[in-house]
């Protein structure tokens, strides 16, 4: 459950939400923030009635979760409640046709949505409502950080796989709702730290303000003068760097890797890695009597957490430049951006089920999202999701891979983007274009955005054709491997489409 709002957070959330109505003329808005359950739970509202359908929890089972999931980076709308089937009870139910949502993120976490009903005067959501909306979304955003109002992840960018290891499993439990990019960052790093000569012991702890965790790594087990000895250091750090720990808090341990030994651990030493609002990371690394290992190791950590901490903005940044490649100007192309969202959102589990590098999974999250890209070049609004093109329509259209791959060429984008781009349509038996490769000769997440591309042309409500049912799809998929698909990556699909 969201904890209550004090009076100085709902006055100051309530403002930014009056923002809908003054720049966006939205006659009701509701905010819902992340819970500690996971589903978006409702914040604030202002404008509905009492006859009014408004949902208290949006959970993984309420029709605006799929939504919002499809359109987390991005606001949102709808204008007729026949636009989008799977949205038609809710609109129609709450009286109307109407819709824009506005997701909500802090760092890599989509935290929150804002449901935006109806426009003054009767008016249609359009285009020229996303900027306006981008800017409340910002503020609600620096709101959510400043007010420490975080809650755990409600939609996640891909399933879970099964962990590598004691340690990770141990990490994702003990980290992985606060801040899941430690978990793949640090945990292991600190791992081989802890298995240097003059070094017993190391534990990562992590405070958000509501509860403090603590992982030991490669460590003997502690007894509790020794974690009291920890609290100690760790409590005086993060509180020396203005991170506050609430009185009477829990203070949770996980000894992960321990092993019998009795070489003594007689000195802590302690970093700070992180200390933001309402969120801090420390590291203690133990040692015995005259020990000249800890220090030096503190500072490869803390080198190696900032080095972390920059790849994931630069992440951030290369998501960002990817959405304005695909609408750079005031031109909206509302079935281009959410086909391209389902199919990198697919693409990306089917990544993480193959256990691709994280480079090599955010080269198929990003190349998915701009597949299309080159269609913007073209005649889009004549050949995108054609029904019965012709000779020179299909020549046309085929020359999208390439005319994206140039363009995303030319943003300078690292890693393998581009041939992914460009080959994105070649079929396993090499009757694809533009190359006609075979097989392996393909690049993998080439196939891999293929495979997701044609389910999404195959079962998605807006596109060209009468969407088929999922087990239809899929039988027709399966029908192909070997064929147009890769054999090895078409069983994956059933798991990944699995809601």
């Amino acid at each position: 459950m969201l904890p209550p709002l004090s009076p100085e957070a709902e006055l100051r959330l309530k403002q930014l939400l009056y923002r809908c109505m003054e720049e966006l003329e939205a006659t009701k808005a509701a905010l819902y923030l992340a819970g500690s359950e996971g589903n978006f739970e409702l914040a604030i509202s202002y404008g509905f009635g009492r006859r009014d359908t408004l949902a208290t929890e949006i959970s993984a089972s309420h029709p605006l979760w799929a939504w919002v999931r499809r359109h987390r980076t991005t606001p949102a709308f709808v204008n007729s409640s026949v636009e989008v089937p799977e949205l038609q009870q809710t609109l129609e139910g709450a009286g109307t046709s109407r819709l824009l949502t506005i997701p909500l993120a802090v760092g890599d976490r989509l935290t929150g949505l804002v449901d935006a009903r109806d426009k003054a005067r009767r008016q249609p959501y359009s285009s020229a409502d996303v900027p306006a909306a981008r800017q409340i979304a910002t503020a609600i955003e620096v709101a959510i950080k400043e007010l420490g109002l975080y809650g755990a992840p409600a939609v996640a960018a891909a399933p879970s796989v099964p962990a590598t290891s004691t340690a990770t499993a141990a990490a994702e439990a003990t980290f992985g709702l606060y801040s899941p990019w430690v978990v793949e960052e640090m945990t292991g790093f600190v791992r081989d730290l802890a298995r240097m000569p003059g070094i017993s012991a190391a534990v990562l702890t992590l405070s958000d303000g509501k509860a403090v965790k603590s992982l030991a790594l490669r460590g003997v087990p502690l007894e509790e003068a020794h974690k009291d000895a920890l609290r100690t250091h760790q409590r005086q750090c993060l509180e020396a760097s203005g991170v506050k720990l609430a009185p009477g808090q829990q203070w949770s341990w996980e000894d992960v890797e321990a092993r019998e030994t009795h070489e003594p651990y007689e000195e802590i030493r302690t970093g700070l890695l992180y200390a933001g609002t309402g969120l801090g990371i420390v590291l203690s690394l133990l040692g015995p009597a005259g020990s000249t290992a800890c220090e030096p190791a503190l500072g490869l950590a803390s080198r190696q957490f900032r080095l972390a901490h920059q790849v994931r903005a630069y992440r951030r940044a290369a998501r960002n430049l990817a959405r304005i490649l695909l609408e750079p100007g005031e031109t909206a192309y509302p079935h281009l951006r959410q086909h391209s969202q389902a199919v990198s959102e697919l693409a990306q589990r089917l990544a993480v089920m193959l256990r691709l590098s994280e480079e090599d999974e955010e080269t198929v999250t990003i190349a998915a999202y701009l597949h299309d890209v080159g269609m913007r070049e073209l005649d889009y609004a004549r050949l995108y999701r054609i029904e019965k093109a012709g000779e020179a329509e299909l020549r046309l259209f085929q020359r999208h891979p390439v005319i994206g791959a140039r363009l995303v060429e030319s943003a300078e984008f690292p890693g393998d983007l581009v041939r992914a781009i460009r080959h994105h349509h070649e079929r396993w038996d090499g009757s694809g274009y533009p190359h006609r490769l075979v097989g392996r000769a393909i690049p993998l997440a080439s196939r891999i955005i293929h495979l997701a591309e044609v389910y999404d042309v195959l079962t998605s409500a807006s596109s060209y054709r009468r969407p088929m049912p999922r087990e239809v799809a899929l039988e027709a998929i399966r029908g192909e491997a070997g064929k147009q698909f890769d054999p090895e990556l078409v069983p994956l699909l059933a798991e990944a489409t699995r809601s």
